[in-house]
């Protein structure tokens, strides 16, 4: 089989044009496709190799679930190509099939299970009290940097176990790590890289090797005295009996951090710009009777905050009517699964009570589901709470600043109004 096959459905944008997704989701391109071409060919207008775009929700979790079909191992995070030795020295735990995968996500599934998680909520809480008290101060404020960008930070480097004086560190390097194809956080000194040498690091970016020297210097202060969090967990941690090497170490170490912070910025930062536009659902909140964390998982399915992830067709297939050849990328596209009208009544709408709710937005149907996904929920949900009790109304000053990326679903800057209760 090839995938040059005639007669096959096409998309209709180039859905790697980072420039498409700068103006918004291509929210009628995904509705047409669903309909018509649920999986479609996306021929790519820079050259490289197309790709297959998946739209629709129930064949997005046949790929999740099908590992022996669709692999991890050849990327994620990119529809670029890269070869088996850039393959390898980029894999993260995002990039394993099993029965790697399953060994080496043991190591800090204790550390995000409910009972681990449930220990975090006091803390958020009170930073989360304390960011919107300071918020309140002030008569308009950018919500991304005095808000949304602060508490996922604060708590992620109290679960993995990070110094607070290296925070500013951690979003700068997400930053340049997430937002590689907007000029904004284009650093100069990276295009004197070499070509060959980023496509060996991960996410293709030199930053990652600041964060990777941070890693190992706690990793090293971890193997002398261990204490209760990830890096300690990842510092002691074995896989077939034995120590991870320093590669495996920095990639996964990597892969929480930008997961860690960017998923759950921007989700609240939606969240906030949904209730500013939708300002009945903040009403409707405020009023009492809707779970912190239903409304929660409605701001996660409406943010929709990583666009899509890949897999490798490792054999010939078929999916939603098109003939895949092995070796062909499939790309699916949770942002198109969390609007499918097959799932979700009236998805183009903002509702806080909807139930229910089985969104995408941390993965559905298979082994790579989002580890974070309990951090994220306490997080959105403990701030809806303290904002319900502070907040009366918001309300937009002046446009969202979105991030220039085909996949996350990024605001730079959110000017906001708060009107205190």
């Amino acid at each position: 089989m090839t995938s040059l096959t005639l007669n096959r459905p096409t998309t209709r944008v180039d859905l790697t044009d980072a420039g498409v997704w700068h103006q918004a989701v291509p929210a009628d391109e995904f509705t047409r496709l669903r309909r018509e071409s649920p999986v479609a060919w996306n021929e790519r207008t820079d050259g490289q190799k197309g790709f297959w775009a998946v739209t629709r929700y129930d064949d997005i979790v046949t790929v999740s679930g099908n590992t022996a079909v669709y692999s991890s191992r050849n990327g994620v995070i990119s529809l670029d190509d890269f070869d088996d030795a850039q393959n390898d020295a980029r894999r993260t735990l995002l990039e394993m099939d099993a029965p790697q995968h399953p060994k080496m996500r043991m190591i800090t599934v204790p550390g995000f299970m409910p009972r681990a998680v449930a220990a975090l909520e006091a803390s958020v809480r009170s930073t989360a009290a304390r960011l919107l008290d300071e918020v309140l101060q002030s008569p308009q404020v950018d919500v991304v940097e005095v808000l949304a960008k602060q508490l996922p930070i604060v708590t992620l480097c109290r679960v993995l176990g990070i110094p607070e004086d290296r925070r500013d560190d951690m979003i700068r390097w997400s930053d340049q790590l997430i937002g590689s194809d907007d000029p904004e956080f284009v650093d100069p000194a990276v295009a004197a890289v070499p070509e060959a040498e980023r496509r060996m690091l991960p996410f293709g970016h030199p930053a990652s090797l600041q964060a990777f020297e941070l890693g190992l210097q706690l990793a090293q202060e971890r193997r002398h005295q261990g204490t209760d969090d990830i890096v300690t967990r990842l510092a002691l941690g074995t896989c077939d009996g034995r120590p991870l090497t320093d590669g495996e170490f920095c990639n996964y170490f990597l892969m929480l951090v930008v997961a860690g912070n960017e998923t759950t910025r921007h989700s609240i930062s939606h969240g906030i710009k949904a209730f500013c536009d939708f300002p009945d659902q903040w009403a409707r909140f405020r009023a009492g009777g809707v779970d912190a964390r239903v409304a929660a998982d409605e701001i996660f399915r409406w943010a929709s905050p990583v666009h899509f992830v890949r897999r490798i067709a490792t054999t010939d297939t078929e999916l939603g009517g098109a003939q895949i050849a092995r070796g062909d990328k499939v790309a699916m596209y949770y942002a198109s699964g969390n609007r499918d009208e097959a799932h979700f009544d009236a998805p183009h709408s903002f509702r806080i009570d909807r139930t229910p709710n089985h969104h995408m937005a941390f993965g559905r149907g298979g082994p790579h589901f989002c580890l974070g996904t309990h951090v994220a929920k306490l997080q959105v949900s403990v701030l809806l709470e303290e904002m319900a009790k502070r907040v009366a109304s918001m309300s937009l000053t002046g446009p969202a600043d979105r991030l220039r990326s085909n996949h996350v679903h990024g605001i730079k800057r959110l000017p906001v109004a708060f009107s205190p209760a």
